[in-house]
């Protein structure tokens, strides 16, 4: 289970999530001696579900970790070394060593990982304060806001911070939406996160009937650019989709 869970942010206890799925699979809560897997694309500059009861944690560093869109890797920490092992192990035998330039690329991008999440958290939540008083915008949904649903948990296990990850939904049809999408300078229209760079898209364009999201949500990622020009480019675009 990601933590956050995306689109719409939703923080998330590990040890309550593998108690749930569980109970309600039919079985037992989870055995506290079993191990548990947390996969996150958040760095663990935010989320520290190893401190939360997670055996071992999944990165992706491809993410925010490797920061600039231009690395493919992933990364297993394990709590318990004789789970460190049997992941050694699976990957010597199954010949999944990254190369010599993903090795350097993911060196490269946590000596600068602090000042870009700290850049793009704080723009984040700047971008969330004005999308909830906005009149083409029916829902904000980022747990740094007092008033989203998901601020408390996220006040418990995001003790850190909330992150540059935000959804909103536009207060318009599908097509005025898209719409809104393509009048977009800045921010890109693309299925990812954690770059340099501000990225959004309409995750029901492609999951249609099983995405998690209403037809209008959009998800961004929020990059390093100047905050007025990203809230110029939001505002500019909305007001020109809906008239």
């Amino acid at each position: 289970m990601p933590n956050p869970l995306y689109p719409a942010p939703l923080a998330l206890d590990p040890r309550w999530c593998a108690d749930t799925i569980a109970v309600q699979a039919g079985r037992p809560p989870r055995d506290p001696g079993a191990p548990m897997n947390q996969p996150i694309s958040m760095s663990s500059t935010y989320v520290h579900d190893a401190e939360l009861g997670a055996d071992i944690v999944m990165q992706s560093a491809t993410k925010f970790i490797g920061g600039h869109s231009d690395l493919l890797l992933g990364a297993a920490i394990c709590k318990a070394e004789a789970h460190a092992e049997a992941v050694a192990a699976f990957r010597h035998d199954h010949g999944s060593i990254p190369g010599a330039l993903e090795a350097f690329l993911a060196l490269r991008g946590p000596r600068t990982l602090a000042v870009r999440l700290d850049r793009a958290e704080a723009s984040a939540a700047e971008l969330a304060r004005r999308l909830a008083s906005h009149p083409l915008v029916s829902a904000v949904h980022y747990p740094g806001l007092p008033g989203d649903s998901e601020h408390g948990r996220a006040a418990r296990v995001l003790p850190h911070g909330c992150g540059p990850m935000l959804s909103f939904e536009v207060a318009g049809s599908v097509e005025q939406t898209e719409a809104f999408l393509g009048r977009l300078r800045l921010f890109a229209h693309a299925t990812s996160l954690g770059g340099v760079e501000s990225l959004i898209e309409r995750r029901a364009r492609y999951e249609g009937d099983a995405a998690m999201a209403g037809p209008t949500l959009c998800r961004a990622s929020v990059g390093l650019e100047n905050v007025e020009d990203l809230w110029a480019d939001l505002d500019a675009a909305l007001r020109a989709a809906i008239p």
